[in-house]
């Protein structure tokens, strides 16, 4: 009997990451929209920011820099940019494995991101690392903190 492949959208050969779901979308939403209600006007909250920061291109589905540390708004444009976050946030997708973004994680922490979220929609929780293998867990109406950038979120918010 033969084998097929799974086929890989153009989405995917893009961006190297797994094409996201509904609730995938959804979730990356409320985050953006809660971090940037509670940080305010001292970190910019971007979502699927290309970043040029290590010898691959890295794009978070969330990134979190400092107010004032990416390029003007009025100039030119850019498709990736070399500042690293303060936090990367990640989303893991139905066709992903828990160990891609560990793996991610490491990445993230070797090019300087001092914070890194994972998100585990299927567990409704949130795992918030300091350092590769060191984080605590977020889960139902638990108010997540950053210690980086000290953001508050209640997670179960993110899922309902």
């Amino acid at each position: 009997m033969e084998t097929l492949a799974p086929e890989i959208s153009d989405y995917e050969l893009e961006r190297g990451k797994p094409m996201p779901s509904l609730k995938h979308a959804r979730i990356q939403k409320r985050l953006v929209r809660q971090v940037e209600d509670f940080l305010q006007t001292r970190y910019e909250v971007l979502a699927e920011i290309s970043l040029a920061i290590a010898e691959a291109k890295m794009i978070p589905d969330v990134a979190i820099f400092t107010e004032g540390e990416l390029p003007d708004s009025v100039g030119p444009d850019y498709t990736a940019v070399t500042v690293v976050p303060r936090t990367a946030i990640e989303i893991l997708s139905p066709t992903q494995v828990i160990a891609e973004l560990l793996e991610k994680a490491g990445r993230y922490f070797a090019a300087g991101v001092q914070s890194y979220w994972m998100v585990v929609p299927e567990l409704r929780a949130v795992a918030v690392f300091s350092e590769p293998g060191k984080y605590k867990y977020f889960y139902n109406g638990q108010t997540l903190t950053d210690p980086v950038t000290g953001a508050e979120i209640v997670v179960s918010q993110l899922f309902d």
